[in-house]
């Protein structure tokens, strides 16, 4: 862990509030977010950034879990249960069944599988993501100091899928909606020279950039007093920064992605963020996203106006000249997520 100078996150959160609200709709929560914006700056205010992956808000916004979440008490009991009934029924088994640890353990197995290490060579046995935030569930399957979890596993996959077609391993990325930053966290630990920067709203704005912190200090850059609320951002290196601030962001990137966030947006909105996306040069969009979409919004549920769907995101790249290198479904992605691979023409 790096030391970081001292950011004022309360400010920081209040400021992007602020600002959120003076921008373009395209820049604001959509139908989807609306309900999350309130429910996880309750999350923020009462329950502390050092626990922010064990908000009960986190697994139905930003930190998806394996299996049903059981908690270690309920595991106990149901435990209990059921060595009253098979007495010789091994603990270990019984635990591992009930956190679903196999569908962690097939995505681990997946992940390394996949992975081109004749292109973009890594030490993925060695990876993991860090106890930073008090993550709810958390599994070990090799010695490294870090185990592995549902948000990190899955940014894995994503870019498992990525270096099936690199020639050699990108060093910059750009993300829109990138939750608390494990891509930044997955990408940075193995790569000194790599430089992420993620974009998205408050307050997992404020989540991302105190985790990243964290874990990398100063090699960070957040959206405290020292960036100014107007004219260009040129980052010295990684950075996170409010969505409304992309039209701002100088420099060039190798690689873009999106992983379950174009899906919660409106079209238009997707459209404006693909062309902004484009502008920065990027060779290779990575998008992870539903491919029926997400529920149209019905009374006071939550939900969109118009679903965007993976091949909907896919059509609007190749109308900007990208060509679909691949799309992933299982046994590479378990769920209702497309992954799909672009690269500029």
């Amino acid at each position: 862990m790096t030391e970081a100078t001292t950011v004022d996150w309360s400010a920081m959160t209040q400021r992007s509030l602020d600002e959120l609200r003076d921008t373009d709709a395209l820049y604001r929560p959509t139908s989807f977010w609306g309900p999350g914006l309130d429910a996880l700056l309750a999350d923020m205010e009462t329950r502390g950034l050092e626990s922010f992956k064990s908000w009960p808000t986190a697994a139905w916004w930003f930190y998806p879990r394996y299996g049903v979440g059981f908690t270690y008490a309920v595991i106990d009991k149901v435990l209990a249960t059921v060595q009253s009934a098979l007495p010789d029924a091994q603990p270990g088994w019984i635990r591992s069944a009930l956190a679903a640890t196999h569908e962690a353990r097939r995505d681990f197995d997946a992940l390394r599988l996949a992975w081109n290490q004749s292109s973009w060579p890594c030490d993925l046995n060695g990876l993991g993501e860090s106890k930073v935030g008090t993550p709810f569930q958390y599994y070990r399957f090799t010695n490294a100091e870090h185990g592995w979890t549902r948000p990190y596993l899955n940014y894995g996959l994503c870019m498992a899928a990525l270096s099936m077609h690199v020639d050699a391993p990108p060093k910059r990325f750009l993300e829109i909606g990138g939750g608390f930053g494990v891509l930044g966290e997955f990408l940075l630990s193995r790569d000194p020279e790599a430089v992420y920067v993620d974009v998205d709203i408050p307050p997992l704005l404020t989540v991302a950039s105190w985790y990243l912190r964290e874990l990398f200090g100063d090699r960070v850059s957040v959206y405290d007093e020292r960036v100014a609320s107007s004219g260009p951002i040129e980052p010295e290196g990684s950075a996170v920064l409010p969505n409304y601030r992309l039209p701002d962001l100088t420099g060039e990137f190798d690689v873009f992605v999106n992983s379950f966030s174009f899906q919660e947006m409106e079209p238009d909105v997707v459209e404006n963020y693909v062309d902004l996306v484009v502008a920065r040069g990027v060779r290779w969009a990575v998008s992870l996203n539903s491919r029926l979409g997400k529920p149209v919004k019905t009374g006071d549920g939550i939900g969109v106006v118009d679903p965007v769907t993976s091949a909907r995101i896919i059509a609007m790249f190749e109308r900007r000249g990208f060509e679909l290198m691949g799309t992933y479904n299982s046994p590479l992605i378990h769920s209702a997520g497309q992954l799909a691979v672009l690269r500029r023409r």
